[in-house]
């Protein structure tokens, strides 16, 4: 789709953003013989993201630059999910983020292409971050006081999952999904016993504690002020 298509197809929009921009890290060192596997499961990768957060999707994910990508939200909510599917379903390479918060000069497209403004800008601003200090779960720009918050959050949930072997994660990721221990080790073929205590080994009750408070604030702080700055925009 060329820009003038696009932008026919877009539509004006004065309330601010959330701006998404990741890239694969490291996608340069990747032997020939494996960017297209690779490649291939980045596209199929970010049509997931597309379908996985539809609902709060301003602007369709869309991949960039070679290994880079880039997507809008109209809300912050979505975030801890997001943060771990980017970290875990794709297993390739790692993928950094960089978030930023503000208004758009251009038209929303069906996909983030094509388009600028302070959220882009801020966006960009956290990449660059992200890829200086070699930070993963996500870095955070233009949410003013809630900077802190958010990029502290992000880094220590982000630690956290770091140490999780393979089979810890694969019993995460079904405990995410709401599993009991007994389905869970259902689903894994192993004793329910060995679940409890892989649960308890990798503190998944202090992540879940931790990642509760992270969406509460969302919910408590972000948002409204989203919110806050769409009124008075609008007005």
């Amino acid at each position: 789709m060329n820009m003038a298509t696009t932008m026919e197809n877009a539509t004006l929009r004065t309330k601010p953003c959330l701006a998404l921009i990741g890239d694969m890290v490291g996608s340069r060192e990747l032997p020939r013989s494996r960017r297209p596997k690779i490649q291939e499961r980045f596209k199929e990768f970010i049509q997931y993201l597309n379908k996985r957060f539809a609902k709060d999707i301003l602007s369709r994910f869309v991949i960039t630059l070679g290994d880079e990508f880039q997507g809008l939200l109209s809300s912050a909510a979505p975030i801890p999910d997001l943060m771990w599917d980017i970290e875990h379903r794709f297993s390739d390479r790692d993928l950094r983020v960089g978030v930023g918060f503000g208004v758009l000069y251009t038209p929303i497209p069906k996909e983030a292409i094509n388009v600028d403004g302070p959220a882009l800008y801020n966006a960009r601003t956290a990449i660059e971050s992200a890829r200086s200090k070699r930070s993963l779960g996500g870095v955070f720009v233009g949410f003013g006081e809630m900077d802190q918050v958010m990029n502290g959050m992000a880094r220590i949930l982000s630690f956290h999952r770091s140490r999780l072997t393979q089979q810890q994660l694969r019993i995460a990721e079904l405990m995410r999904k709401g599993l009991t221990h007994m389905e869970a080790a259902n689903q894994l073929k192993i004793s329910r016993q060995a679940i409890t205590k892989q649960v308890r080994s990798m503190g998944w009750g202090a992540y879940t504690e931790a990642e509760l408070a992270w969406r509460a604030f969302i919910e408590k702080w972000v948002n409204p002020t989203i919110e806050k700055k769409r009124a008075k925009n609008h007005n």
